[in-house]
């Protein structure tokens, strides 16, 4: 059941890339720039397996918090709540050894071999999910050839989301603010799931200071994270 899990979901992520390229020039057919090169729904978590992903409770100032143990030699969805994140096989750097830090999000890195835990912390800013992960990690490099190597995070909002909203997914840089990391990489971008009320995008990286979803529709940053 495991592999034939993992085979479906590495064919999905195949198939609508190829997909996407080799409809690119219908004429009924959106631009692939407004379609996602991977398939959100063959990522869906598993019900049957979502409530042993992780351990999680509630704190007294209102976030929910879980803590994830990872398997980074498998390709698997974690749910935390109604949120989940896709980690592809070894696609986790070692923290002991890969570094952290805006330069180094595309650098090379050895990726860790033994399970690893990860803390999420999980809210509602003004409506729309808000997340932060512990301890700081980054991602193996890939790019848009490679779009079975990425790590996908979806988060749920309690506001009804419209298919014609600007969302965007947010990094909390610290004293520089809430960075739309998509400007500089377009894969990078996020994207609506109207059936399950989410948004979602690749990641490069996470850790305390990740703005995990964020609405750009009223005038820009500030309006998407309070």
């Amino acid at each position: 059941m495991h592999v034939s899990t993992l085979v479906r979901r590495s064919a999905a992520l195949l198939v609508a890339l190829v997909g996407a390229s080799a409809c690119s020039d219908a004429t009924s057919a959106p631009p692939a720039a407004e379609r996602p090169a991977f398939d959100v729904q063959a990522l869906q978590p598993e019900a049957s397996r979502s409530s042993s992903d992780s351990k999680s409770s509630k704190q007294d100032g209102g976030d929910d918090v879980a803590t994830l143990t990872i398997d980074p030699n498998v390709s698997r969805t974690y749910a935390f709540g109604s949120n989940w994140i896709y980690f592809p096989a070894q696609s986790i750097c070692d923290p002991a050894t890969s570094g952290y830090g805006v330069t180094q999000w595309d650098s090379p890195c050895t990726p860790v071999n033994h399970p690893i835990q990860v803390t999420v912390r999980w809210s509602s800013k003004g409506g729309y999910a808000f997340a932060q992960f512990s301890p700081e990690l980054r991602f193996v490099p890939a790019d848009a050839r490679t779009v079975y190597r990425w790590v996908v995070l979806s988060l749920y909002t309690d506001r009804q989301l419209h298919t014609s909203g600007a969302y965007s997914i947010l990094y909390d840089a610290g004293d520089d603010g809430y960075v739309d990391e998509s400007i500089a990489d377009p894969t990078l971008r996020a994207w609506l799931d109207p059936l399950h009320n989410t948004v979602y995008r690749r990641v490069k990286h996470f850790s305390g200071y990740m703005v995990a979803a964020a609405y750009s529709g009223f005038g820009g940053i500030g309006d998407a994270s309070y």
